[in-house]
């Protein structure tokens, strides 16, 4: 029993360090903030919106999301990887349904922000939502 206990803290060690490591290859980002572009051009910030406090990672090379905060978005572009003081840039264009039109999505990650948590917006037709990033 002693060795069974001993040897379960040590892999719940081990996961406890493996979740606290940031990688590098990744962004992983929460959002603060939903809103939406009402039509007299104000902004409606929803206070208990649905992607209120949802996460989402990004993979930084390729742009793509993982989690179900956004609509499957798909072909990212990455426009910029972030430098200096220009920000990580991915953008999806998709056409509409019925060839006539264009959906563009825009996110944009401060990576060169002070501190660990990089603030991000990300825009979609009139939804905007912020948040952060580490």
């Amino acid at each position: 029993m002693k060795y069974f206990l001993t040897a379960l803290l040590t892999l719940a060690t081990a996961f406890i360090s493996l979740k606290a490591y940031a990688d590098p290859n990744l962004f992983q980002c929460q959002v603060i903030s939903d809103a939406y572009i009402g039509d007299s051009g104000t902004l409606d910030v929803l206070r208990d919106g649905p992607r209120m406090g949802q996460k989402f990672t990004v993979i930084k090379n390729t742009g793509e999301l993982l989690g179900d905060v956004m609509d499957a978005l798909k072909n990212p572009r990455v426009v910029s990887l972030g430098s200096g003081k220009n920000a990580y840039k991915v953008i999806w264009e998709q056409e509409s349904a019925d060839k006539k039109g264009a959906f563009v999505d825009y996110l944009s990650i401060n990576a060169s922000a002070k501190g660990k948590k990089k603030p991000f917006g990300f825009f979609s037709g009139s939804l905007l939502m912020t948040g952060f990033c580490e």
